[in-house]
């Protein structure tokens, strides 16, 4: 499980639990007494114990039930509070009607003092019935995370080619989608919350940290990530059954663009200037800022020249030598020169079509 901050619990399951949600579980009837500030802290597991000090056979994130054997003085109720927050678990669980009929007000006061949760559990709900329901619980995750593995790795085989999209067919006749138009889109999993349940007419498969839905429009794939916390989202071009491959690697593309400049990225906008640079890494772009855009740079700073002001209108009339010299209020002779300046530092001619391309790169990515 992780925490409700998103960060997750070591060795557990993504799909977590907090104090607060325990508390809610109408089986248990708990009370709160104390310790309200860390209800969203998460839950791992329950550990019963009379031990003044549990420390030792905690590992993490674990309510801790106690009936307050050990807990005889203030002391011993601070101490054992103290215990169990460095522990790092979550709560402890106070069994009254045992010992004493409700929590200790020393007890009360550290956990308070603590932030850590404490709650009041009735005298006819067991202490087992906490590893029960918790195990029974981890086992239905398990059985969750299984089934989305094994859809994320046919979508994934499917993307590759390395399997019919007919491997997937029965998955999403169980989904409830019809296969004459079909969407991919994909997002971080992390992203997924905890204990989504999918909607009528959406697939959900993971395959390592990317989350793959199937959908029948392209809205649908952007109304969950916007519910996500506005998670990254790439989003594939919508076709019919044999169209899933292609749809599935284009919102792999977009995921991979989406996480480098947010919002949801669509297959559309996919086929563009802008979308190609940004897929390219600070190495294969390094080229381009070193030996073109910070030489301009630098002679810009040393003369007191416009070069690097005249290319990017140069580059944003197309090319053109008259449209440009009208927006800079120039001669076009003047623009001429110019641009044989230009041409003369970074040995790319702007009049040509393949060296104006890399002076666009060049523009494009220098951030002085």
């Amino acid at each position: 499980m992780t925490a409700v901050t998103g960060q997750p619990v070591p060795g557990e399951s993504r799909l977590r639990l907090t104090v607060r949600e325990l508390l809610a579980e109408p089986c248990f009837r708990l009370q709160l007494v104390a310790g309200s500030a860390g209800l969203d802290l998460p839950v791992r597991w329950a550990h019963s114990t009379e031990l003044l000090d549990p420390g030792p056979y905690l590992r993490g994130y674990e309510i801790v039930l106690t009936v307050g054997a050990a807990l005889t003085d203030p002391g011993r109720c601070r101490a054992f509070a103290r215990s169990v927050r460095a522990s790092r678990a979550s709560a402890i669980g106070y069994g009254i009607a045992d010992v004493t009929p409700d929590a200790p007000q020393a007890l009360r006061k550290a956990c308070d003092q603590l932030g850590l949760p404490l709650f009041e559990v009735p005298p006819e709900v067991p202490f087992v019935s906490f590893t029960e329901w918790l195990a029974e619980r981890l086992a239905a995750v398990h059985d969750e995370e299984h089934d989305r593995a094994e859809t994320g790795r046919l979508l994934e085989l499917i993307r590759s080619e390395l399997a019919s999209p007919e491997a997937i067919r029965s998955h999403l006749e169980q989904a409830g989608l019809e296969v004459d138009l079909l969407v991919a889109a994909a997002v971080p999993a992390l992203s997924i919350p905890a204990r989504f349940t999918c909607p009528p007419g959406t697939l959900l498969g993971v395959a390592g940290d990317v989350a793959l839905l199937v959908v029948p429009e392209e809205e649908r794939a952007a109304a969950l990530a916007a519910g996500w916390d506005d998670a990254p989202c790439g989003i594939g071009s919508p076709g019919p059954f044999t169209h899933l491959p292609r749809s599935l690697t284009e919102c792999l593309a977009g995921l991979d663009l989406a996480r480098r400049r947010g919002g949801p990225v669509r297959a559309g906008d996919l086929a563009t200037f802008p979308a190609l640079l940004g897929r390219l890494s600070p190495r294969q772009i390094a080229p381009f800022v070193e030996q073109i855009a910070r030489p301009l740079g630098s002679y810009d700073a040393a003369h007191g020249s416009r070069l690097i002001d005249t290319l990017r209108a140069f580059l944003d009339s197309g090319g053109s030598v008259s449209a440009t010299s009208r927006a800079l209020f120039l001669h076009p002779n003047t623009l001429r020169h110019r641009l044989t300046r230009i041409e003369a530092i970074t040995g790319r001619n702007p009049l040509q079509f393949e060296d104006r391309v890399a002076l666009a790169v060049a523009m494009w990515a220098w951030k002085p």
